[in-house]
């Protein structure tokens, strides 16, 4: 991991993103890329926030250009990140939509890992875990890492994978052993027993081995009940230590129907924790990288 990406709209909500961003740099020694998206429907938000920086408009004045006093606030944002951050932070500020202008910085700048809050300034329109937060994480060439606006601790001690019982992906098995390994967590694989096919001896043996695949001793391998997918995974959080949930979506598995925009919206609001998603798009690059590595 070289380069995290950090997108912000200088809101309350992305704050806690941020914190992550900068425990994940230090973490890792990567450089982080801290992106703001400017657009002309955010000039009311860029007002209010210059206001309650300068009441008395002694400092900057009156606003006569909003994309250069969003410039203002966004090195105002990012001073406090610059004393905490060991590796460089870059400061990108770009006109245009946020959703093409990620997916354009993500390939350019070649970013190892998306970090962004699940709701911002448009709470209504992007509720949690809504339009943006959701393509991104659906779209992207690189795993991205999604906050709860409310989300308080920033650590990483137990991971939790959920993932069917003969989903085969080295890629994944990789990068996952990889990253509890940085932070010493406990890794969980979970698989949801929704009841649409019977789990004899053999899958067990099967899912037991598959934990084996990760080449990590701290790991765990569980089956759990539940007649839904989305109150499964949040019942076993909810009963257990858990700081990150890591979900995959591919054309052959459980996750094909589980990061359909309706249930994953469903699934994801209520649950209260970070998450980090991968498709199948990042999963390629990420399966290239490591032959790249062993080459």
């Amino acid at each position: 991991m070289r380069k995290i990406l950090l997108t912000t709209d200088l809101s309350g909500a992305a704050a806690n993103a941020a914190d992550f961003a900068v425990y994940l740099a230090n973490k890792t020694g990567a450089d982080l890329h801290l992106l703001y998206c400017y657009k002309p429907k955010y000039e009311e938000h860029i007002q209010k926030k210059m206001d309650d920086l300068d009441q008395n408009k002694m400092i900057y004045g009156e606003i006569t250009d909003f994309r250069d006093a969003a410039s203002f606030l966004l090195r105002r944002y990012s001073a406090d990140l610059r004393m905490r951050v060991k590796s460089t932070l870059h400061e990108h500020i770009v006109d245009g939509s946020f959703q093409d202008i990620v997916f354009d910085f993500i390939e350019k700048e070649h970013i190892d890992l998306v970090v962004m809050a699940s709701q911002g300034i448009n709470s209504i329109e992007d509720r949690i875990f809504g339009s943006n937060a959701l393509k991104i994480l659906r779209n992207s060439v690189c795993p991205v890492l999604i906050v709860p606006h409310d989300y308080k601790d920033v650590r990483i001690e137990h991971i939790l994978y959920s993932t069917e019982i003969s989903n085969k992906d080295k890629a994944i098995e990789h990068y996952l052993a990889w990253f509890a390994e940085l932070f010493e967590a406990h890794l969980t694989l979970l698989h949801i027993d929704d009841g649409k096919h019977v789990i004899n001896a053999k899958d067990l043996v099967q899912f037991q081995r598959k934990a084996l695949h990760f080449n990590y001793k701290n790991i765990s391998a569980e089956i759990e009940p539940s007649l839904s997918i989305s109150d499964g995974i949040k019942e076993y959080i909810d009963t257990h230590p858990t700081d990150l949930l890591c979900i995959t979506s591919h054309s052959t598995n459980i996750f094909n129907r589980f990061l359909k925009a309706s249930t994953v919206k469903n699934t994801l609001a209520k649950i209260s924790i970070p998450v980090l998603g991968f498709n199948e798009d990042s999963l390629n690059v990420l399966e290239k990288k490591k032959v790249k590595k062993k080459a």
